[in-house]
């Protein structure tokens, strides 16, 4: 028990023990409550945000960490599919407050969805693994819009990710739009490239939402009911 206090403490255990979680709330990873639908999965990374923003991290029992050597040591069944940034200031499962076995993560610069690898593994957490949610997830400062923003041409490789994002930004006003504008362009794209993820939503049993995160005040503004 000591080696996992280590592992997780400082980011998801340790603040938790000296602010408990406010009266009532249940862990959203506790066996036998995962979300039902598409919009109370979106609603678990709301209250999740909340409690980071709050600095009220949910408090985990000895029960819920001993599931990492039982029921997740043989498998796996996230409620959600994050699409985010490979910005080192992200981490979805603290800023949602999530723990192991909750979020199935794809990270790519730009938060973009491009190449057939990166919308395989996001139809792979929705067909496979039974994801209700898919959150295409941007952030402020993000460095690859800023760089599409700014018409820059960095050549090499990352130019893949700058002309990636430039269609979805072209008339955007300012950096803040335009990150916006990346992730609603996303989305779209999302939809119109993997057909097993449209007729997921079409039929109800996904949500393709998105979402962006401030870094400084680290709150996530959700752009979908």
């Amino acid at each position: 028990m000591k080696g996992i206090v280590g592992l997780a403490g400082a980011a998801l255990l340790a603040p938790a023990l000296a602010t408990p979680a406010a009266a009532g709330e249940t862990s959203p990873m506790k066996p036998g409550q995962p979300p039902k639908t598409p919009d109370e999965a979106l609603e678990l990374l709301r209250a999740g945000n909340r409690r980071f923003h709050e600095r009220k991290p949910y408090v985990r029992s000895t029960d819920e960490i001993e599931r990492l050597w039982t029921e997740l040591a043989s498998g796996q069944a996230p409620f959600a599919i994050i699409l985010g940034c490979s910005d080192s200031r992200l981490s979805p499962e603290i800023i949602f407050d999530q723990f192991f076995g909750s979020l199935f993560v794809v990270r790519e610069a730009g938060n973009v969805a491009v190449s057939p690898t990166n919308i395989g593994s996001l139809e792979f957490g929705q067909a496979v693994l039974g994801a209700k949610l898919l959150l295409v997830f941007g952030h402020s400062s993000c460095g690859a819009v800023t760089a599409a923003f700014d018409r820059a041409q960095p050549g090499g490789n990352i130019q893949a990710i700058v002309d990636a994002i430039a269609p979805f930004i072209a008339t955007a006003a300012t950096l803040d739009d335009a990150i916006v504008a990346n992730v609603r362009g996303v989305q779209a794209q999302i939809r119109q490239r993997s057909a097993l993820l449209r007729a997921a939503e079409d039929a109800g049993n996904l949500k393709i939402a998105g979402a962006v995160y401030d870094i400084r005040s680290g709150v996530v503004t959700f752009l979908d009911a």
